[in-house]
């Protein structure tokens, strides 16, 4: 079998999860198939990543994917979408039939999924394109809380997570892992480039809505990059977070990412500011920019997310998308032994 996904060179949680957890969660069979392609966990259906597949000869199979940051891959002739994300995906790609959730759900078919009979931790993850320069284990440490970062390897978060008793991540896998794990888990917004439609689709899956909490930047160089992104979104008349909230059909999300995904956003957003002679001796003077007012900022709003709404899927809910997931997973089984031998 050949497992499809993204591979961040400095690692993230996210997507490695995929190394983790198919390997104990799918039959032998499906893993051995000679001629099998597994799309899995991510924001990978995209043509972006998956048009290179467009006349495979292999046996495409797609289970627990979603689709962000740029458009559904045009061709899919002969793939089985088994399982999608979440309903935005499935209404973007025309397969409601394929709604479930996200493929970490499964995760709860593993050992890594059991918690210590009195966790105490208060956990705080960002979004690995938000480790930059703010200081954000100090941060979490004076806010009560403990930084667990996505570029650390999966078994190592798994294990922090079996001793939390709340989860505020800005990283989407951070509340897909707690959530599935049954640990209370809030949504913070660091970046105003994380990707409210990927959020939306996944609490959608779940039955539970999207408020995430603005937490700034704890460094003044991240609080000016922060600021240009927000200013590219607005010109395009993208701003906050709310701008898929209801039921959009399938034109008005095809729109949604023409504007918000093309070339020329995602190009303004990777470098938003040019190199002014401000940022140049900015970033050469990172320490003397590490100003106690940003932290000290950062840390309070962070501290009072510990205090406000937090967020869990009904345990019925949670089982009958697991469920779902399950019998996706034994239909890859029966394709394998049909087709990819």
């Amino acid at each position: 079998m050949e497992l499809f996904y993204y591979r961040d060179p400095h690692l993230n949680f996210g997507d490695d999860l995929n190394t983790y957890m198919w390997k104990r969660v799918l039959p032998q069979e499906v893993q051995d198939a000679p001629n099998l392609l597994l799309i899995g966990i991510g924001s990978i259906l995209s043509d972006e990543w998956l048009a290179r597949y467009a006349d495979t000869q292999q046996t495409v199979i797609v289970l627990g994917t979603g689709t962000s940051y740029d458009r559904p891959p045009r061709r899919t002739e002969g793939w089985h979408f088994l399982a999608v994300r979440g309903p935005l995906t499935a209404e973007l790609i025309g397969r409601p039939d394929a709604a479930v959730t996200d493929g970490a759900i499964l995760l709860a078919d593993t050992p890594a999924a059991r918690v210590v009979d009195q966790p105490g931790d208060i956990l705080f993850m960002v979004h690995h394109r938000s480790i930059r320069n703010s200081p954000w284990e100090e941060i979490a440490a004076a806010a009560g809380m403990r930084f667990v970062s996505p570029q650390q390897p999966v078994e190592t978060v798994l294990e922090a997570f079996s001793k939390a008793k709340l989860v505020v991540t800005e990283a989407m896998h951070g509340a897909i892992v707690a959530d599935t794990m049954r640990i209370p888990w809030v949504p913070v917004i660091v970046s105003p480039a994380v990707d409210e439609f990927k959020w939306r689709d996944w609490c959608l899956s779940m039955g539970v809505p999207y408020k995430p909490t603005r937490i700034p930047a704890g460094h003044l160089l991240d609080t000016s990059h922060y600021a240009a992104m927000a200013s590219v979104l607005r010109d395009a008349g993208l701003s906050g977070h709310d701008m898929l909230d209801g039921k959009l059909r399938r034109h008005e999300l095809e729109a949604y990412f023409g504007q918000r995904f093309s070339p020329e956003i995602k190009r303004r957003l990777l470098r938003p500011v040019e190199p002014t002679l401000f940022h140049r001796v900015a970033n050469r003077g990172r320490r003397m920019l590490n100003l106690p007012i940003h932290r000290a900022r950062a840390t309070r709003a962070l501290a009072a997310t510990a205090h406000g709404e937090v967020f869990l899927s009904r345990d019925a809910v949670l089982q009958a998308r697991l469920d779902r997931m399950r019998e996706a997973v034994g239909q890859a089984h029966r394709l394998a032994v049909q087709y990819a031998y």
